[in-house]
Formats: structure tokens, C-alpha cells, sequence
């Protein structure tokens, strides 16, 4: 089956951490073709502890659920305080460059109560997947037709899901296909796992015999496991390169994904599989073509140290990463931090840059980076790439480089977390009237809630008191 380039058009998060509502409209959301494989970025700005990261860890959800892998406990700790639940939407544009789709999937995560679990305490996760619904429309005849329900499956309702219809076109009417998909149903509540995206589930979904259900329903769960990548501001003191092995073989196609990916850590050496090695030497050439232009003078290089046996018995090859600058080489792990950044995530800006389907998340993407080092791979992001881009910042240098819509800003107001500026004019400075809006207002929301240089500095000397 063809690959489907897949993007995220819109997302809804409800009752997320410290957001009880926030819509997001991406970028390509707002031109006259959705499909066109350009460049799509999007920079949340505000104030801290205002929602930025939130929507970083929203995707980590998406990702966890589309790949069918499990929901992790901490999950839990960002529904919001007093909620049993949070509620997700995203809509995606699904296209071959013959069939386009929009799609959307709704889900919602519950706490689980603790009473409800028999088995060991260590497996309990107090988070699971309560609600799953799956629509689509498809453009024909030159409009888009309205929008069908392909799976509504509520995980604690005895049926599989309905509509009915829908359930007998991918078990054939099956009543043992129908069980199957009973039994996955119950694995994903025990497990935490999305129903519709488990492997077990997928597995019964190749026997539908409509293709368009089995085309969009793969196509997201290849999304989630190859395509979309979210980087958390987590564990920076061991920064690790993660490096995707093969994702895509040259005939584009689904069957020619390879599972799973390498990561070489920074701390120290890393032993990985012989088969691994080669490809891992391939990324490092393709990374130094880029690096050395936005760090003159520096490479990389990935030292073969040697074989050593690895935890499953198979022989592998310790290897550890170092810069070279002028013949003179440094594990990477006495580089800074700055440096080190750069390197664990250039690969993946690599493959965004150059793959339509791709969706990368990045939270504090400034943190380390030269300011207008900055700006200028996000320039260059912008003017000749194909991926999608989503990142957090606190540095502005973004704010003068892209267009109004590729950013937007939280604000005060739980109820609506995230806007665009308004009365943005053509010649508008948007770092300048970001600033003019936080000192003087201006914009439907409150964009900054006020902090008074004066009380600062007395509770700075009242502090120092004690």
C-alpha cells in the first residue's frame, strides 16, 4: 500500500494540566490547499508556567496512543486538578496525491480507580483510554463530502463499537472476528492502550474489505510510529542522539518501513548491533554536511571502540561520539550544552526538513541556541521545507522571521489558552507588538498576567533577611 503524507491540521485539548480549553489551527490549516507540501511551522510563546509545554505533552499522548504502545503513569498528574478525565481532537489531512482525506480522532483519558484493579500493585496504571472515535470525509466530485463516523467505541460499552455498519464491513459479519475485537477491547483497558491503534486490533483491521478504512486507520498508526516525534524538555543532564534507523526505503511504500530506532548516548559509550553501525556511520556523513555549515568548523564523528557482547547475547560495537574541530577530537559529552543540543536534534530537523509526512514537537527549542542561529534555521525551515515543525520558546528572534499565523500565544484565561494576535498589519514588527501588548493590552485576552518589578525586588531583599 502507498504511503499517505499525514499532517495535523487542528487540535482541541480540554482539561490537560493547566488547560481546560485550547484550540490550535496549524499554518497550512490556513491556505487554499491543505495538502501542499510545503514548509509547516508553528511557536508557542508566553509567559511560564502559561501552557506552553502543555501542548508538547498533549502530542506525547497522540504519539503514544496512534503507535499503539502504552500510556505512561505519569500521565495521570496532567489532567487537571479536580478532573477525572481530559479530552483530546485532532484533525489530520490524509493524502496519496490521488485520494485526500481529512480525519478526525477523538479520545478521551480517564483515572482509573484503584479498586477496579486486581492485579500487582508495580502494574497498576492509574490512567487509561475511556473513548475513542474515528471520523472522515474525502474530497470528490470537487467538494468535500460530510463527515462519517468510522469507529465510536466507548471502552467500558459492551458493544465493540458502532455503528453497526460499520463493525460488520470489517469483520465480514464475522461472530469470531467480532469476539477477537471484543478480547483487543478488553487487552486496551487492562493495558492502557488505544483500542483502535493496538497491534492486536491493526492485525484484524487488514481483513477489512474496504480499502479506503484500512488506508486512512494504517496510515495514522504509521504516523505515529515513524512520522511523528515529540522531544520533551526531560533528562538534560544525559542528552541522548536519537537516531532513526531506515525509516523509509526509496519505494515509498508501507511495507518498506523498518521498526525502531538507535539511540547513542552523549554520557558515554554506547554499544549497538553490528547491523546498526553502518547505517548509524551513514547519518553521522549526512548530519556533517549540515553541521559544518551551522557550526563552522565543527564535525562529528561516531569512534568505533571495539566489539562487546550485548545484554541478548549478539555481538555488537561500542562506539562513542566526539566532535572534531581542526583534526582535534573531543567526546562529545565534554562539548556544551549549546552543542550538544544541536547534534541530538539535527537529524530529526534533517528528516523534517525533508519529509512532508514528518511532525516534529521540540519543546524549548531555544534553550542553548544562539539566538540568531536561531532565526536562521528557522528561516530556512520555513523557505524551503516540507515537515512540520512545533516548538516552544522563550527567545523572540522567532517572532520577527515568521508569518502571524505559524505563531501563537497563551494567555490568562484557562477557558482559552491559546490565540493569534490581532490587528497584526503587514509592516507590523510581531516581536515589537507581542512586547506593546503585554505592557499596554490591546488583544481580546490578557496575554501576560502582570508582575511588578518593585515587589520583586523587595521580596528579593525580604528573602535575604531570613
Amino acid at each position: 500500500m502507498e504511503k499517505m503524507i499525514v499532517r495535523i491540521q487542528k487540535a482541541e485539548i480540554t482539561n490537560f494540566q493547566n488547560v481546560k480549553h485550547g484550540a490550535f489551527r496549524f499554518a497550512c490549516n490556513f491556505r487554499n490547499d491543505i495538502f501542499e507540501e510545503t514548509s509547516d511551522l508553528l511557536g508557542i510563546y508566553g509567559q511560564n508556567g502559561s501552557g506552553k509545554t502543555t501542548f508538547i505533552h498533549a502530542l506525547s499522548v497522540l504519539d503514544a496512543l496512534l503507535a499503539g504502545k502504552v500510556l505512561p503513569k505519569e500521565t495521570i498528574n496532567h489532567i487537571t486538578k479536580d478532573q477525572k478525565h481530559a479530552k483530546f481532537s485532532y484533525e489530520f489531512s490524509l493524502t496519496d496525491s490521488i485520494n485526500f482525506y481529512k480525519v478526525i480522532y477523538e479520545f478521551i483519558i480517564c483515572k482509573r480507580e484503584k479498586d477496579t484493579w486486581d492485579e500487582e500493585t508495580e502494574n497498576y496504571n492509574p490512567v487509561y483510554v475511556s473513548y475513542e472515535k474515528i471520523r472522515y470525509a474525502n474530497f470528490e466530485n470537487g467538494k468535500w463530502s460530510n463527515f462519517r463516523t468510522l469507529i465510536d467505541c466507548s471502552l467500558i460499552d459492551e458493544k465493540v463499537f458502532q455503528p453497526n455498519i460499520r463493525l460488520q464491513e470489517f469483520t465480514g459479519k464475522n461472530s469470531k472476528i467480532v469476539e477477537e475485537l471484543r478480547v483487543c477491547k478488553k487487552i486496551a483497558i487492562k493495558q492502557s492502550t488505544s483500542f483502535i491503534f493496538s497491534r492486536e486490533t491493526q492485525k484484524q483491521i487488514l481483513q477489512c474489505k474496504v480499502p479506503t478504512y484500512v488506508k486512512i486507520l494504517q496510515s495514522l498508526n504509521y504516523f505515529g510510529r515513524f512520522d511523528l516525534f515529540v522531544i520533551q524538555n526531560r533528562d538534560a543532564e544525559a542528552l541522548n542522539a536519537a537516531i532513526p534507523v531506515s525509516m523509509m526505503e526509496n519505494d515509498n511504500s508501507i511495507s518498506a518501513l523498518s521498526l525502531g530506532s538507535i539511540a547513542i548516548r552523549f554520557d558515554g559509550p554506547t554499544v549497538i548491533p553490528e547491523k546498526s553501525y553502518c547505517r548509524a556511520s551513514e547519518v553521522v556523513v549526512v548530519m556533517n554536511t549540515v553541521l559544518c555549515e551551522i557550526v563552522p568548523g565543527l564535525q562529528v564523528e561516531l569512534f568505533n571502540m571495539g566489539k562487546q557482547m550485548m545484554q541478548d547475547g549478539m555481538e555488537g560495537i561500542r562506539v562513542e561520539m566526539a566532535s572534531v574541530r581542526k583534526g582535534h577530537k573531543i567526546p562529545i559529552r565534554y562539548e556544551s550544552e549549546g552543542i550538544k543540543k544541536i547534534i541530538s536534534i539535527l537529524h530529526m530537523i534533517i528528516a523534517m526538513h525533508n519529509n512532508p509526512s514528518m511532525t516534529l514537537a521540540i519543546d524549548e527549542l531555544d534553550a542553548g541556541i544562539f539566538e540568531y542561529l536561531l532565526g536562521e534555521i528557522l528561516k530556512v525551515v520555513k523557505e524551503s521545507g516540507k515537515g512540520q515543525l512545533i516548538f516552544t520558546s522563550h527567545n523572540l528572534r522567532p517572532l520577527e522571521m515568521l508569518h502571524k499565523n505559524s505563531i501563537l500565544f497563551t494567555t490568562t484565561n484557562p477557558e482559552n489558552r491559546y490565540i493569534r494576535l490581532t490587528n497584526v498589519n503587514t509592516n507590523n514588527n510581531l516581536r515589537d507588538l507581542y512586547l506593546h501588548d503585554i505592557i499596554l493590552g490591546g488583544q481580546k485576552e490578557c496575554i501576560y498576567e502582570s508582575t511588578n518589578i518593585f515587589a520583586i525586588g523587595r521580596a528579593l531583599r525580604m528573602a535575604g533577611k531570613k
